[in-house]
């Protein structure tokens, strides 16, 4: 089985998650043959290791990190990186690939560019 972990940097304030919790739900519709994920670095739950863990048991066998990060700082170069060596090491059982941050996605750079752009909805 395939499995995809959506990771996100995490907060204290535990409604910062909601928008999360919908794109895992929208990667689920329409990724529904694949065991889909959400993990934090930090201050959420649950951590990267927790998510991989729950995955394996589910009998996951390929693990695609998508890193829910826009811009190419110290999580997603150094971080990110490490968990995922990590995880191979820990589960050498279990193949990881990593897509490259969504900040690096034309298309999502292309969504934002075309949310903040657009007209104001008329007020009455």
């Amino acid at each position: 089985m395939n499995g995809i972990i959506l990771l996100a940097h995490g907060s204290r304030d535990p409604q910062w998650t909601a928008s999360f919790e919908q794109v895992r739900a929208a990667v689920e519709r329409r990724r529904p043959e694949c065991a889909t994920a959400l993990a934090y670095l930090e201050q959420s739950v649950p951590d990267f290791v927790t998510a991989v863990d729950q995955l394996v048991a589910r009998g996951t066998t390929l693990i695609e990190v998508v890193p829910l990060f826009l811009g190419a700082g110290g999580h997603v170069r150094n971080d990110v990186p490490h968990l995922v060596e990590r995880a191979a090491a820990r589960h050498a059982q279990v193949r990881f690939s990593m897509k490259p941050f969504i900040g690096d996605a034309q298309a999502v750079l292309d969504a934002i560019a075309d949310y903040a752009a657009a007209k104001p909805a008329t007020s009455r």
